[in-house]
């Protein structure tokens, strides 16, 4: 037969389990919030760099189209030239803008899982076991 002290020990346990589960989650949300937010930004960047490269593809064909038109090939050429490079610029950047956007895909429900988890344990812990 158990007496009061095996009562108390065993929630002294439960507390001292429930606290380091508490700091492991903790520990473990601060990585995973530091690793979503810097995966957001890289989204951001590739975003607008993806914007900027498109816009840069759309002026040099309209460059070319008004080179033809002053019957300059050559600079038409050249416009075309460099659209090309920006076209597999945007290629590369698609690419990356997926891939970032994948992993903060990944990273968003771990992260709502551990708040999730911290969250009833606090409560736990508030309840008194």
């Amino acid at each position: 037969m158990g007496n009061k002290f095996d009562t108390f020990d065993k929630n002294e346990d439960l507390e001292k389990m429930v606290e380091q589960n508490l700091q492991d989650l903790k520990r473990d949300l601060g990585k995973v919030k530091a690793e979503l937010a810097s995966c957001l930004l890289q989204e951001q960047r590739l975003k607008r760099e993806l914007n900027e490269c498109q816009e840069g593809i759309e002026k040099m064909e309209r460059y070319s189209v008004k080179a033809l038109d002053e019957g300059n090939e050559g600079d038409a050429r050249t416009f075309q030239e460099k659209k090309s490079v920006l076209v597999e610029k945007l290629s590369d950047l698609q690419a990356a803008f997926q891939l970032a956007s994948s992993k903060s895909k990944e990273l968003k429900p771990i992260h709502d899982q551990l708040i999730a988890d911290i969250n009833e344990l606090e409560s736990i812990k508030r309840n008194g076991f």
